[in-house]
């Protein structure tokens, strides 16, 4: 072995190139401060798609069979109430009868159309045709099959509407679909959950002669003769071969599906627990409130009760926040934790806080196909004013002239505003329908309780500087203008904590039966079952207008249910009912002036620009606040909701209070990761950010402890003496902050009683003072100004600030309670610099590294210090 003899010159050329080395390290220490992203759980594999062998392909023009398609699921375990994606490839293309063109779309029952794909939900892994939810003979005999009667009328759909799918398989064999799957909550009759099983059918219809129309075989079916499959008369091919009455000639059974059923391809579906599925017992603590949060709650609830230390958390997601605040403030021994996206602004009645749990958005989804094609349209722009129009009834109903709305035109697809942001042309292929619905202009579905949903919504475009001046009675640039019902005094005004119709005016004529006169109050019916229903509506193509024309008993029937390739429906929903439905979400115009789509990047971007309300501690967008991160975030998407929970830190007994603080640390940490499964974020949710966890984390420590912490910087009032006195016990009044234009000025605040320093203040334009983090142990030094204790008044005009936080550890919010320039402050700070640094390394590092570290580099060096000293002789 070959010693290598040390070299005399390694320790001073390491020692000349420590000053590289020292800029190295300290870049790299200031890349790993800055704030890359917010801090997302990391995301859990939930992938369960699954592609399986299809039927052999049908080519009638040679009337044989070819090779084996295929059908692929996007979803298959961990299943609940929502829309998976059906797909498949080598099927026969569907076509027009007679022309043999292709047909874009498939109608239920057509019988012009051939060889359609019918998807069924049924029960069970091997189903039969008495087990798939709307088939022709559903809730039948599973041991008859095909042999027996039809069944009576609404039995083959029970609780709902058929989930049935009828589309079409393009020119090259492949088609797509989107299929409701239904878990027991929704069908009891299929009763699909985590222990009952259940499956999707794709069956396309190949012909064949289920009828034995020729009558030549005893009413026996034969599938293999395939002549009537394009015959007007026979059509045997067709989805109206299964049209109900069509039944076999010599047994009066209706076999009219039995050959299409030969051809199905069967994939298997499991469903996952929920907390409806957990052991009957004494709930820990009940819940209330925001039921935008229902889908993360639901998956919460089901981990937290099938763990391995069960517990059942009650929650009732309906009925409005501000109901479930006002319980919680009250004592409610049902709703012992309220969920709220707001927070209370009243002095808070008992010891609380708040504490964040996830983030999602509000959506604007629609159902709408192209008239040319029938197929459905997934791109969509809306502004403020838009969405202000559809919800103050603004537009004129065809066909009919009523004073309120006189000149405007007759529904958003023939307005000008929305042609302007989403014109058709040849590179798009889009076309919006011209029909408006029909008779009745169509409204977006949208829930009628009172709720936090309803007051971000409509603060939001209230905000925006064109809609509110619509709002107010100016006229679009096309000349539209608002409904003169919901113009003020008649009208509140938005923002508005509920919606509700506000025109039930009508042309001045009338006729027997239909009530004119009223006809706006049949257009919009906001829905009081919630989200839900909203929801459902939409997935039913249901519009939510009423039937002008009356009963007998004078009632007003619900308007039909729009037909696959000619629906015009828009609703208005959480963005985790959205993304669980695939549901088509308009992009929104933010006050950047960009189009963004709610998702996980929109959400990341606003929820780092929100500002935080020192008083709660909660997050929320800075609507029509000038000159703020959130105006100027091209990025971000602007119905982003940070959901929060109120949770009481002071009278709970040990056990109640044990159980809450759990459910928040479970929720908050193990709840944070992405995925389908019990205990998981369900999707259409953006997890925490780090110092939302922290805020959380605070919040589980204060709950448990039962401390008598206070929303954000608030204090309880002290017995015997005035807020912000010595004598109080709260710390001594600092002098306040003052200050002209926008540069913060700030302060601390005076000496507590428990030797705790106050809270550091932050003047602003005008004066304003807030109040910040607890310190310890000292009295804290002003600078250009201080801060107030106990809401004393600052002097110099300066608004009143929040008194100092109690001893313990305060919740994690920013001290701010107006929107700042830019939310993120030295964190936005960081980027440049570390850039700045990265390039100085970049050019500077090789050369620190050459002119320490080589001969030549070395004589350079010498140079320069050389020079360097004749300079400073000089």
């Amino acid at each position: 072995m070959r010693n290598r003899v040390p070299d005399p010159r390694g320790r001073g050329r390491w020692r000349r190139r420590l000053p590289a080395l020292a800029l190295v390290k300290a870049v790299v220490a200031a890349l790993a401060v800055i704030p890359i992203g917010l801090g997302a759980a990391p995301q859990a594999h939930a992938d369960s798609a699954v592609t399986v062998p299809g039927p052999k392909v049908w080519i009638p023009a040679t009337k044989t069979y070819g090779q084996a398609g295929s059908v692929t699921v996007s979803q298959t375990t961990n299943l609940t109430n929502q829309v998976l994606q059906v797909s498949w490839s080598g099927f026969t293309p569907t076509v027009y009868l007679g022309s043999n063109a292709p047909a874009p779309t498939a109608q239920p029952l057509s019988t012009h159309i051939l060889y359609a794909v019918r998807i069924y939900q049924c029960r069970g892994t091997d189903p039969s045709v008495t087990d798939c939810y709307g088939s022709t003979l559903y809730g039948g005999d599973p041991t008859k099959g095909f042999e027996q009667p039809p069944r009576p009328t609404r039995t083959e759909t029970p609780e709902w509407p058929t989930n049935q799918v009828i589309a079409a398989t393009g020119p090259d064999g492949s088609g797509t679909a989107s299929v409701e799957v239904w878990s027991s909550k929704e069908s009891a009759t299929l009763g699909c959950d985590a222990t009952h099983p259940c499956s999707l059918v794709v069956e396309p219809n190949y012909g064949g002669d289920p009828l034995d129309l020729y009558q030549v075989l005893d009413g026996k079916a034969d599938c293999e003769f395939h002549d009537l499959d394009t015959d007007p008369d026979g059509y045997t091919a067709a989805d109206g071969i299964m049209v109900p009455g069509n039944q076999n000639w010599k047994t009066g059974n209706r076999t009219s599906e039995q050959c299409a059923w030969q051809h199905k391809t069967v994939i298997p579906l499991s469903f996952a627990p929920t907390a409806d599925s957990c052991a009957a017992s004494n709930q820990a603590f009940g819940a209330a409130g925001l039921e935008m949060a229902n889908r993360a709650m639901q998956q919460w609830r089901a981990g937290l009760c099938l763990g391995d230390s069960p517990m059942t958390v009650g929650y009732v997601p309906a009925g409005g926040e501000p109901q479930a605040r006002a319980a919680f403030l009250g004592g409610s021994s049902t709703t012992e934790i309220a969920l709220t996206a707001r927070p209370d602004a009243s002095p808070p009645p008992r010891p609380y806080v708040y504490a964040p749990l996830a983030t999602t958005g509000i959506s604007v989804t629609y159902l709408i196909d192209d008239p040319n094609t029938g197929r459905q349209i997934r791109d969509m722009k809306l502004n403020a004013r838009l969405v202000a129009k559809l919800l103050t009834q603004s537009y004129a109903s065809p066909g009919s002239n009523i004073p309120s709305v006189a000149g405007n035109p007759t529904c958003l697809f023939t307005d000008p505003e929305f042609k302007q942001l989403n014109p058709e042309t040849a590179a798009n292929g889009i076309h919006w329908p011209t029909s408006c619905g029909g008779t009745l202009t169509i409204y977006p579905g949208v829930p009628g309780g009172t709720t936090d949903f309803t007051h971000q919504l409509t603060s939001w475009f209230a905000a925006d500087p064109d809609a509110s001046r619509f709002l107010d009675g100016e006229p679009d640039p096309w000349g539209m203008h608002v409904d003169s019902f919901y113009l003020k005094p008649k009208f509140a005004g938005y923002p508005a904590e509920a919606f509700q119709a506000q025109d039930f005016s009508g042309p001045a004529q009338g006729s027997a039966g239909v009530d004119f006169q009223h006809w706006k109050q049949y257009e919009w019916n906001p829905s009081i079952d919630g989200l839900g229903r909203v929801t459902r509506n939409l997935m039913q193509y249901q519009p939510n207008c009423q039937q002008p024309n009356a009963e007998s008993d004078g009632s007003h029937k619900p308007c039909p249910a729009q037909i696959p390739g000619v629906r015009s429906l828009l609703a208005i929903m959480d963005t985790a009912q959205a993304k669980a439905f695939s549901l088509p979400e308009a992009s929104l115009l933010n006050p950047a002036g960009s189009f963004v789509s709610p998702g996980t990047a929109g959400f990341q971007s606003a929820v780092a620009d929100m500002p935080t309300d020192a008083a709660t501690g909660v997050q929320q967008l800075p609507y029509g606040a000038p000159d703020t991160a959130f105006s100027r975030d091209q990025r971000a998407y602007p119905l982003t909701t940070v959901q929060y929970a109120m949770v009481p830190t002071g009278g709970l007994p040990a056990e109640k209070a044990a159980s809450i603080s759990r459910f928040l640390k479970t929720v908050t940490t193990d709840g944070q990761t992405y995925g389908f499964a019990p205990g998981q974020l369900a999707q259409g949710y953006l997890a925490l950010t780090g110092a939302q966890r922290q805020q959380a984390q605070e919040a589980v420590e204060h709950v448990a402890a039962q401390d008598g912490k206070l929303p954000g910087n608030q204090t309880a009032p002290p017995a015997g003496g005035e807020p912000g006195t010595p004598e109080s016990g709260n710390g001594s009044s600092g002098s306040g902050g003052t200050g002209e234009g926008t540069t913060p000025v700030s302060g601390s605040g005076g000496t507590t009683a428990d030797g705790n320093s106050g809270g550091t203040g932050f003047g602003s334009s005008g004066g304003l003072s807030g109040s910040g983090s607890t310190g310890s142990g000292s009295t804290g030094t002003g600078s250009t100004g201080t801060g107030t204790a106990g809401g004393a008044a600052a002097p110099g005009g300066a608004k009143p600030g929040a008194s100092a936080a109690p001893s313990g550890n305060a919740i994690a919010a920013a001290p701010v309670g107006t929107p700042v320039p830019d939310r993120p402050g030295t964190a936005r700070l960081l980027l440049p610099v570390a850039l700045i640094a990265g390039l100085v390394l970049l050019v500077g590092g090789p050369a620190a590294l050459f002119l320490g570290g080589t001969p030549a580099g070395a004589k350079a060096l010498a140079g320069a210090r050389a020079q360097w000293s004749r300079l400073r002789r000089k």
